[in-house]
């Protein structure tokens, strides 16, 4: 991935962490709020790319944060709090 890439990416994902509004609106166009977050034009396969990547890194963060809630729970049954 060219660095370009990486740092939009980076810059999209910063903007969508935390902000469930601005993740659903992405979710259903994703082109539209990378373009708007962005504030410029991307070639067609360099947006590909971008929300490719934004879509993976969320759901990692999903991932992990379920496990998260995962061993907490395994936790509190284990300990009893």
């Amino acid at each position: 991935m060219s660095e370009n890439i990486t740092k939009y990416v980076e810059q999209i994902v910063s903007k969508l962490t935390g902000n469930n509004s601005l993740i659903e609106q992405f979710k259903k166009n994703p082109a539209k709020v990378v373009t708007d977050l962005l504030g410029i034009k991307l070639d067609g396969n360099i947006l590909q790319s971008v929300i490719q990547a934004v879509q993976g890194k969320l759901n990692l963060e999903g991932v992990a944060k379920n496990a998260g809630g995962l061993l907490a729970k395994i936790k509190s049954f284990f300990t009893g709090k």
